[in-house]
């Protein structure tokens, strides 16, 4: 490559040479009388011989290098110093066993188990004294048809009173407790142990209050005894017969019947 740039170099100069020789030829041809002489300057030539540079290649860029791990710093091996006993101490000093290190955590002493709590005994209050019971109370009540008094206005109550052992008992007093004034009859007026009583169209209620002798008594008070219409109690007059239920006891309407009432002494 350098040869042949040489080559051509060397070839350019010859032709300028060529045409430089010819151009002073003609002219002294053409010209009769010179008054100067120029003298021909040679020509420049060029010493450096440039080298062709290749185009650069292209550079691979480069690869990520991967950063560098963190290496682990090196634990610190402890030093373990042992002690050579000199043949003395070997001689004077046993034989070291291994003396087994009791536990640092102390197990806590356990606790004797804590006796059953026993129920202290409540004392007993004072127990109410009870109510003395009732002298008298009512032993039955019965509604049933009354022919004597069947075409009257007016209707019977009939008592009766017994002791305990069912046996009548005069001067018993019967006294009606729903009406005021209040209205007494004594037992023993209409035979052993009866009274009467004669209602209108009213609701009444007796008990017991005494006896003809001055003595107190307590009792027990009959439910509403009525002919009125729809204020009788229907137990009653089922018991008595006059309807075989509360039904039939509604449709009978306004009718004539009287009661039998018996108190009976409780003591």
């Amino acid at each position: 490559m350098r040869e042949r740039a040489f080559f051509l170099t060397c070839l350019i100069a010859v032709l300028v040479l060529a045409l430089l020789g010819c151009s002073v030829g003609l002219g002294s041809e053409a010209r009769v009388t010179a008054t100067a002489t120029k003298t021909p300057h040679p020509l420049f030539t060029a010493t450096h011989t440039p080298t062709l540079t290749p185009p650069p290649t292209n550079t691979p860029l480069p690869t990520n290098t991967p950063a560098p791990t963190d290496t682990p710093m090196p634990t610190n091996t402890p030093v373990v110093v042992t002690a050579t006993p000199s043949p003395t101490d070997a001689l004077l000093l046993p034989t070291a066993t291994h003396t087994p290190v009791p536990p640092t955590d102390t197990p806590a002493p356990t606790q004797p188990p804590k006796p059953a709590a026993t129920k202290t005994p409540v004392p007993a209050t004072a127990t109410p004294t009870p109510k003395p019971a009732l002298d008298f109370k009512v032993k039955e009540i019965v509604a049933f048809p009354d022919p004597d008094l069947s075409q009257s206005a007016f209707h019977n109550v009939y008592f009766t009173v017994l002791d305990a052992n069912d046996a009548p008992i005069d001067g018993i007093i019967f006294e009606e407790v729903n009406n005021p004034p209040p209205v007494q009859v004594v037992s023993g007026s209409k035979g052993p142990g009866k009274a009467e009583f004669t209602m209108s169209a009213g609701d009444y209620k007796f008990k017991i209050v005494g006896n003809s002798g001055g003595q107190t008594f307590s009792s027990e008070t009959t439910h509403v005894l009525s002919v009125v219409f729809g204020h009788a109690v229907y137990d009653d007059l089922i018991r008595g017969g006059i309807c075989a239920n509360e039904a039939a006891c509604q449709a009978l309407g306004p009718s004539h019947y009287s009661y039998s009432v018996t108190f009976q002494r409780t003591r």
